[in-house]
């Protein structure tokens, strides 16, 4: 059980700070600053409970499903970060910003969702051997 805490701490850290260095290098080519939208430290937090409840609903699907349990998770995983875009998509600037600052937005954020799932399965087969 350590192994699994430390997995999805390590990659929800990485997704983090992927995401972190991803959000930086837009705001400084694009001279936009979202720290008031997307904090920094919503950033680790949104990526480390992505990563924990990812790997609890991995130790599940594995244990419920064992020979289907991996393709159901990787496939809901997937699918929630997709899903998790929803959210990008719905926000909207109430200080009067154009049409453009909000497509940019949209660039700005929605790579940072599937950051935890790619993440999480860069170390997959460092804590999990078959």
């Amino acid at each position: 059980m350590t192994k699994k805490i430390i997995w999805a701490l390590s990659s929800g850290l990485l997704a983090g700070g992927v995401s972190y260095a991803y959000g930086e290098m837009i705001e400084s080519q694009l001279m936009e600053d979202y720290s008031n939208v997307v904090p920094t430290l919503a950033i680790f937090i949104s990526c480390t409970i992505a990563t924990i409840l990812a790997t609890f609903g991995h130790y599940l699907a594995i244990k419920v499903l064992p020979k289907i349990g991996e393709f159901i998770f990787a496939f809901l995983f997937a699918g929630l970060s997709t899903a998790s875009l929803i959210g990008v998509l719905g926000f909207t600037f109430t200080d009067g910003s154009n049409e453009m600052h909000q497509f940019i937005f949209y660039g700005y954020a929605m790579p940072m969702h599937f950051f935890p799932f790619l993440a999480w399965y860069v170390f997959k087969p460092i804590f999990e051997k078959d």
